[in-house]
Formats: structure tokens, sequence, C-alpha cells
């Protein structure tokens, strides 16, 4: 996006001429211009989301409450009331266990615009107020990026295959198994559901207003209790901690699943074996395919899966193509063409397949998913391995061991 292309989205959300900006937003704004190439948008964003005091209290973090009063000559009780509403209305986030907590910007635009929103719907706030934050923010993740930003940023994320497209083939690992990975944590008490954020957020920024069935993928959703976001083990704890979670019954959770399983969505996480949340990324509203729309089109990995067409069954319905988010399968004198580059291996075209044509088979051996420990790009914990420290760094974020 151009400075002339910024400047126009920036009067076009909050009028022109544009509003002068507290010297505190340009000065703060700078702790979050490593997050995006849309630096005019930057400082504007800044103004709608903080309070000058918060923004002057952003400026100076990492740190705990202690360190920035005594910057700031403030009383240290006020600044971590401050600082410790801002964390639950996602504006920032915290270590878990540090005493005294270290409070930290969060590690990426998604992160940022995902945090906030979470943190309005787990207060049942209204969104309204902040529309104009959530217009400029909606520009902001919308970046170009460079070639460098494309490698640093493949396979930070994975696709899941749908489960009905894969549960007859031997050598799937529970990393890959959705409906394994649901009925576990189920088992466990380590499942909940949520609101999706990216959706909520579309449907504010089209409608004006949360509209439960605004979603072109058929992934309507009312509350929690009918969310099509799931997050596991650490991470459905530490939600838990935070925000009124909806724990689904066995029977809740299959159906979600089933709901996901039939519609174009597509399983998505990080790229790791240590699963703790999958989200059912829509072509709609998601911020990864922001993403893949900008360029960035190895951010999200392939499963290890494939289609492969047969002929014989095959009645050449064209029901795949229409299934297909990457434009990956054509269909052409009858005959059905898989381009392997595209192909993420979702199974979308598997499990509507009417004829049984398509079926999956496994394309790469099990080291392709990694076997790392799930960074928690929600908090930042002080008790990190070096790897962890590293991986955190790869982002921007700083973590400090006390």
């Amino acid at each position: 996006m151009t400075l002339e292309e910024q400047r126009a989205k920036v009067e076009e959300i909050l009028g022109s001429p544009l509003p002068e900006l507290d010297p505190v937003y340009i000065e703060g704004a700078k702790v979050y211009e490593r997050l995006s190439p849309n630096t005019f948008i930057t400082p504007y964003l800044m103004s709608e989301v903080y309070t000058k005091e918060e923004m002057q209290f952003v400026s100076l973090l990492p740190a705990t409450a202690p360190e920035v009063a005594e910057k700031l000559g403030l009383d240290a009780d006020h600044v971590d009331a401050v600082l410790t509403e801002m964390e639950l209305l996602g504006k920032i986030i915290a270590s878990n266990v540090a005493n005294p907590r270290i409070f930290s910007p969060h590690l990426n635009m998604v992160a940022f615009r995902d945090s906030i929103g979470t943190g309005r719907i787990a207060q049942g706030l209204d969104w309204m107020p902040y529309i104009k934050a959530y217009k400029l923010m909606d520009q902001w993740i919308r970046v170009s990026y460079s070639p460098q930003a494309a490698a640093a940023t493949a396979g930070e994320m994975r696709v899941i295959p749908k489960w009905n497209s894969i549960k007859d083939l031997p050598g799937v690992m529970y990393c890959e198994n959705m409906k394994e990975i649901m009925e576990r944590n189920v088992r466990n008490g380590t499942i909940f559901t949520a609101q999706c954020v990216c959706r909520t957020y579309r449907s504010y920024i089209d409608l004006g207003r949360y509209d439960p069935d605004y979603c072109k993928d058929g992934m309507c959703e009312h509350g929690g209790e009918d969310g099509h976001c799931f997050s596991f083990n650490r991470q459905a704890e530490f939600f838990a901690k935070k925000i009124n979670v909806y724990v689904p019954t066995m029977e809740e959770a299959m159906k979600r699943l089933d709901e996901a399983e039939r519609s174009r969505a597509i399983y998505t996480t990080p790229n790791t074996r240590d699963t703790t949340y999958v989200c059912s990324c829509c072509t709609d509203c998601c911020a990864i395919q922001f993403y893949e729309d900008a360029g960035l089109k190895d951010v999200r990995k392939p499963s290890r899966f494939r289609p492969v067409w047969r002929e014989d069954p095959c009645v050449g319905c064209g029901i795949c193509v229409t299934r297909c988010n990457y434009d990956a399968i054509h269909l052409e004198n009858g005959a059905v063409t898989i381009e392997e580059e595209k192909c993420k291996g979702c199974g979308n075209c598997v499990v509507t397949c009417p004829t049984k044509a398509l079926k999956m088979k496994i394309v790469h051996q099990p080291d392709w998913v990694p076997e790392v420990p799930y960074v928690d790009g929600w908090s930042l914990h002080d008790e990190l391995s070096n790897d962890d420290a590293e991986n955190m760094e790869r982002w921007g974020a700083s973590g400090k061991k006390e």
C-alpha cells in the first residue's frame, strides 16, 4: 500500500482534513512500526486504541508496572491497575507467572488485532464505539511484503486436512486427526470453543453490527457455544483464566466439527505437533487469507496429504472445483487436474466428492510436521527455554527473565 493509498484510507475512515495527532501517538507508534509497512496508518490507529496515558505506558514496554511507574514518577498501584485493565481488553500482553508481571506490546499485527477483538468479546462489550479503530486495523494488516518477510514467515502455520478426507487412511498422526484431537480434549476437559474474532471483525466492518449469520462459507456463530475456533491444552487453560470460555460436551464438539467439515473453511494450526489451537478459517475474513492474497503463499504450510483423482468413478460434476480455495483443481474435457504447487492438502474437495473419485494420499514423511513446542503468542512467559526465546525474538518480541 503506497503512502497516498494509506492517506486516502485514513481520510476515508477518520474524515478529511485528518485530525491533529498528539506527539505521544507519533512517538508511541514507533513501538509498532516494525510490525507493519503501513506506517502512516500506525499513529492514527494508536490514537483510536489507546488513551494518551496508555500510549505513554506502551512506549516504555516491555517492563513491569513498578518500572514504568519509576520512569514516569507515578504511583505504582495506579500504573499496575491501568496496565492490567489494558491486558484484559487485549491492548497489551503480559507474562503469566512473573512477579511482578512483565507487560509487553504484541508480537505481530494479527496478534494485536485478535487480542483486542478477543478482549471485547470476552467482556461482552459493544464494538461500535471503536469501529474506526477496527477499520484502521483492517487496512493496517493488509500489507505488501518483501521477499525477506516472505522467507521469515514461511511455514509459520500449517493446514490440517478435513477429518473425513483422511479417516480411513493409515499413517495419520494425532496432530493431523481433528476428530481425535477434539475427542481427547473433551474427555480431558482441555477444550473450549470461541466466537471467531475474524468473523466478528468482518461483520462489524461490513455491516456496522454483529450478524451471527454473516459468513459466506456458512460458519455462523452466535457466541462461544457454537464457535468454530478451538483451543486445547495450555492455551485453553490460559484463556479460561481470562475470559468466560465455553466448554463443549462431546455431542456439541462433534456438531461443531461436522459443521466445519461441511464448510469450505480450512483448519489452520501453528506448524508444530504441539496442537494448542485450531482455527476454522473461511475465505472472506481470515487474516491469513489476507497474507496469502498479499503474496505470502507459504505462511500456511500444506498438510502432508494431497488429493488424487481417479477417472473411473468421476462424473465431471465440478463440485471439487468450486470447493477449492486455491484454484488448484481444474476440470477440462471430463478430466480433473490438480496443481500440486497450489494445493494445500485441506481435503475440501475430497469430503464433498459425490462419487469418491478423489482420495487423499500421504506425500510427506512425518518430519514434515516439526516436533517443536508452540510459543504462546497471547502471553509472554518468563519461564522460556532458549529455543522459545529465540523463536519469540524472531517475531520481534521482547522477553525478560527475572
